[in-house]
């Protein structure tokens, strides 16, 4: 049986509750592959006889780990290690459906909203959404979207006031792309950006990851009509459970472009 160190009490530890230590030591185990995948860890009890606290801290750095995805727990049997996996967005399709491509995948989508209100627009949503009439105003949303029972991102929408009233009911229930499409707004285009950032408090508290972790941040704006905005935002998804792909095929034109420079 692997043996793991008591958890030493210092100025770091001091400033986090003792299951998130022992959970950031266990998975420190489990990425270095002492923990291999499919493998059993130490039972509870074993687990707290190691790092010298109770049950009761035990079981919720498990918590931590199970919503992280990296275990699993199997009544009666134990912890398991889970096999690595990312549910995978396509960026080829800039009109991507979060729900669409998590059920492709397997797991069941579904979003919490957090908050859904007027507010002021930003200058930069204002020049995002072609807002021309001051002062201009737009509704803001949080959701976060889960994959099965784990919150894997959190998406912040902005919307044009004149599109959103009939439709505030609907949003808060279901994700944007597909419930705009749904309601008769045709969306034909946009414009997404890929960029990352660290966790801050408050996003590991909403999608229970470690503090500074990174995130994933995709941008878009969404068009319907003739270049008319629908909605614009950004959804920050975590690293550990998604990725986002591309497969991009150059035409026989952009290479003959090259000329010798392929020799």
């Amino acid at each position: 049986m692997m043996t793991c160190p008591m958890v030493s009490i210092g100025s770091d530890v001091d400033r986090q509750p003792l299951h998130i230590t022992i959970s950031e030591q266990l998975k420190s185990k489990i990425e270095a592959r002492e923990y291999a995948p499919g493998e059993r860890l130490p039972s509870e009890f074993d687990l707290g006889e190691m790092f010298g606290v109770s049950r009761t801290t035990i079981r919720k750095a498990i918590a931590n780990l199970i919503q992280q995805g990296l275990v699993t727990v199997s009544q009666g049997k134990g912890i398991f290690v889970t096999e690595p996996h990312k549910i995978s967005f396509s960026m080829a399709n800039p009109l991507m459906y979060f729900d669409a491509a998590l059920r492709q995948q397997g797991y069941q989508g579904r979003v919490k909203s957090l908050r859904f209100q007027l507010v002021q627009a930003p200058a930069e949503v204002e020049r995002q959404l072609q807002l021309t009439s001051q002062p201009a105003q737009v509704y803001w949303q949080e959701k976060i979207i889960y994959a099965d029972d784990t919150p894997i991102a959190l998406d912040v929408s902005y919307f044009p006031k004149a599109i959103a009233p009939t439709l505030v009911e609907a949003l808060q229930q279901g994700f944007t792309y597909s419930t705009l499409v749904r309601h008769g707004v045709r969306l034909n285009a946009a414009k997404v950006r890929l960029d990352s950032i660290p966790a801050t408090y408050e996003l590991s508290e909403a999608l229970a990851v470690p503090l500074g972790m990174p995130l994933l941040v995709f941008n878009y704006v969404a068009y319907q009509g003739d270049r008319q905005p629908a909605v614009c935002g950004r959804t920050l998804s975590r690293s550990d459970w998604t990725c986002y792909t591309a497969e991009i095929e150059v035409a026989k034109a952009d290479l003959s472009c090259l000329g010798d420079d392929l020799d």
